[in-house]
């Protein structure tokens, strides 16, 4: 595979993405597996959940890393990463590298 300096690097899973483009306008997790951000840097639920049955909420990765966010929905909106969980909605700062 080649790889170019506009090529999107992230990570997710356990492995990295490459990919030439960012997500599309809008796409959520699930169903989608991971969401690329405008920079690369992608977002992933993970395996550790809390709560059950209608519930539950998945712990956040960005790039593998965990947030330390828990939430039941990741979404991609106009280039704008978002969460869903019992807290509500909360909008990922990349300044802050956190969502807030």
């Amino acid at each position: 595979m080649i790889r170019d300096s506009e090529m999107l690097v992230g990570q997710a899973v356990g492995q990295k993405f490459y990919r030439e483009n960012k997500t599309e306008s809008y796409v959520t997790v699930p169903p989608a597996l991971i969401v690329t951000a405008s920079d690369g840097t992608t977002f992933t639920l993970g395996t550790e959940f809390l709560g059950g049955g209608w519930n539950m909420e998945f712990n956040v990765l960005c790039n593998d890393k965990d947030t330390g966010e828990f939430a039941s929905r990741i979404e991609c909106r106009a280039g704008v990463v978002r969460i869903f969980g019992q807290a509500g909605w909360r909008t990922w700062s990349r300044s802050r590298r956190t969502f807030i």
